[in-house]
């Protein structure tokens, strides 16, 4: 068993997109993800000198490694995001999630870069009574606000989404759709890296000054100035170069399994349509099939980042093996984890702390948000979009937390295990 993502093993970086640190940059973006890439990718596009870094490999976090699942909404839920901020942000909110699936098909599905986009939809997947009234309510509330073609799927038809007798009902988005994580991440860099842009690996940045010129930031390979600077380190942030910024948001682990090919035949049993499928609980789980026959199973026991891969893929297994019993006897070729950023109110942000510019908080929605947000943000620094609706909302910390190691992280992850089993 593999201690990688698979999709990278499936497909790895390319050569040469790398090169040394330059002195000055008008745009300096520090992370090298989605966000930072869509980023400098509408920056360079419009003659901006970017300069990309990141402290590790390029597109090495969690936007080469997640489930690659890609569907509107945020986590907290835009019926929430009504609730606190009223019609106007929760519609501009929702149309801008909605754009962000567009723009996630529009660079994957374009010659160079080729995702693997698979148009299968994507389902909540329940069990019971409960759960039925549940999506029930959901789809009558969606539909009647934003017009969506969502269905509810019973036991008749569950068939048409996924194999086996665990679950029973769906919540089906048919705009939803899979994604290879890993050449999305890769084929966009070397796009950017083609158009002009610096991108600059194993190059942590240290500390922010701002200048009256603009902004010199301290690296491990030296000091760069900028005339801005953009932190897209979503769950990759630490105390560098911003203790403001990490006390806002919680980095949380995440866990995937991938089996070895299991055939056309019996992939479809699983997943007869292809549809990205994830789990309605608070400790949830996601899973998918792969353009190769695998199905991968993602998620967690403990919202920690670093557990044990061993432990994790164990776990995972027994979750896989419960959903589909069939399936004992399939291989686990691949286990890997990440870190994903959740903010308080589990609703991304835009910002700007300590003189620079940050997007962030995706709460598991990443790959559409970070590229979606980081396009937003661009147009704001070129003065060709109106401030963003993820920069009119407050973006608020906790008073018992101010960064670092998040302390609850254990007890919450007790919580939340009792509060699934119980179904509340």
């Amino acid at each position: 068993m593999k201690h990688i993502p698979f999709w990278v093993d499936d497909h790895s970086r390319p050569d040469g997109l790398t090169s040394d640190l330059p002195k000055e940059t008008e745009y300096l973006i520090v992370g090298s993800g989605l966000t930072g890439l869509s980023a400098g990718h509408r920056l360079v596009g419009a003659g901006k000198t970017v300069t990309i870094i990141d402290s590790g490999e390029i597109a090495g976090g969690a936007s080469s490694m997640n489930g690659g699942m890609v569907s509107p909404d945020v986590k907290a839920g835009i019926r929430t995001v009504l609730a606190y901020y009223g019609p106007r942000i929760a519609h501009e909110m929702w149309a801008s999630t909605v754009r962000s699936v567009e723009l996630v098909r529009e660079i994957g599905k374009s010659p160079d870069i080729d995702a693997v986009i698979h148009e299968g939809g994507m389902a909540a997947l329940g069990r019971g009574s409960r759960k039925l009234k549940e999506f029930d309510q959901t789809v009558q509330w969606y539909r009647n606000r934003f017009g969506v073609d969502w269905e509810v799927i019973d036991a008749r038809d569950i068939d048409k989404i996924v194999g086996g007798d665990h679950f029973n009902v769906a919540l089906f988005e048919p705009e939803g759709f899979g994604v290879h994580p890993a050449r999305l991440s890769f084929g966009l860099a070397a796009r950017v890296a083609r158009q002009g842009a610096v991108l600059v690996d194993d190059c942590e940045a240290v500390s922010i000054e701002r200048r009256s010129t603009g902004t010199r930031v301290q690296t491990k390979r030296g000091p760069i100035d900028a005339g801005e600077v953009i932190l897209a380190t979503n769950g990759y942030t630490t105390r560098q170069p911003s203790r403001e910024l990490d006390r806002l948001i919680v980095s949380v682990g995440s866990y995937i399994i991938a089996t070895e090919p299991l055939g056309e035949a019996r992939a479809s049993s699983v997943f007869p349509g292809g549809a990205m499928t994830y789990t309605r609980k608070r400790l949830l789980n996601y899973q998918r099939r792969t353009h190769d026959d695998r199905i991968i199973l993602g998620g967690r026991r403990s919202l920690h980042p670093g557990l044990d891969l061993k432990d994790s893929a164990r776990d995972l297994r027994q979750s896989l093996i419960t959903y589909w019993p069939t399936l004992a006897d399939a291989e686990i070729t691949h286990v890997w984890g990440g870190k994903l950023a959740v903010p308080f109110d589990l609703t991304p942000h835009i910002g700007r702390i300590d003189g620079a510019w940050y997007a962030m908080g995706y709460a598991g929605h990443g790959v559409g948000l970070s590229c979606q947000l980081g396009h937003e943000l661009a147009g704001m620094l070129l003065d060709e979009d109106p401030p963003s609706v993820y920069s009119e909302i407050e973006h608020d910390g906790r008073f018992y937390y101010t960064g670092g190691r998040p302390w609850f992280l254990t007890p919450a992850s007790h919580l939340y295990r009792a509060l699934d089993k119980l179904g509340v």
